[in-house]
């Protein structure tokens, strides 16, 4: 008779909570990538009209260049690029499409670098990222007590609902480490037959790429 963790429920159970922990990360990063469209798009109207739009005699009579030169329109780029970029940091966690530099990796076993994944998560990924996070809510909290403001440059006020996104974009990318440090635990320690359930045969795979 099996008992705790040595049965395959237990640890199938770990894996029902890896899938639920990097979740939020991954609605998030598909949710986000829809923002890119109006990026792109005040990209564009802000690069056409300080080129070429606010140069008209009509623009400058009427003060029209002051809105094509908006603060709040070069604010809207950089609060848009940040919160894509933050909140796509665990969805690439999620889905295993960060880069890694490890000289050594390629040298070791499939369990080699399943261990060196573990380890790495362990001690590097979730200390790190949960440091990130807290000293992320205390920028998120001056701003919030202080209602901090875009200044004298008319720019987007209200800073601590960009910096509110120092606190989510970590606090995902850590549920989304956690996860997978859990799918490789499961992988190391569990059932062999459970192995394709945690989705690390790439983290395995030697020649695996995230530009693949």
């Amino acid at each position: 008779m099996t008992h705790g963790f040595d049965r395959p429920a237990s640890w199938r159970l770990l894996i029902r909570l890896a899938d639920a922990l990097e979740r939020p990360a991954v609605w998030a990063g598909q949710a986000v990538s829809w923002l890119f469209l109006p990026l792109i798009a005040i990209i564009l109207f802000d690069a056409l009209a300080r080129r070429y739009l606010r140069k008209f005699e009509f623009v400058m009579e009427s003060d029209l260049h002051f809105y094509l030169n908006s603060p709040a329109m070069q604010d809207a780029e950089w609060h848009l690029h940040a919160i894509i970029m933050l909140c796509a940091l665990g969805y690439a966690c999620a889905c295993n499409a960060h880069v890694r530099l490890d000289m050594l990796r390629g040298r070791l076993g499939a369990r080699g670098r399943l261990w060196v994944e573990l380890l790495g998560g362990l001690f590097l990924l979730l200390p790190f990222v949960a440091i990130f996070t807290a000293d992320g809510f205390d920028f998120f909290w001056i701003a919030w007590v202080h209602d901090e403001t875009a200044g004298e440059t008319n720019g987007i006020g209200n800073r601590w609902i960009i910096k509110f996104f120092m606190v989510l974009g970590p606090g995902l990318l850590f549920l989304a480490g956690l996860s997978s440090v859990i799918r490789l635990a499961v992988r190391l320690f569990g059932p062999p037959d459970l192995a394709s359930e945690t989705r690390t045969e790439a983290i395995a795979d030697r020649d695996f790429s995230a530009f693949n």
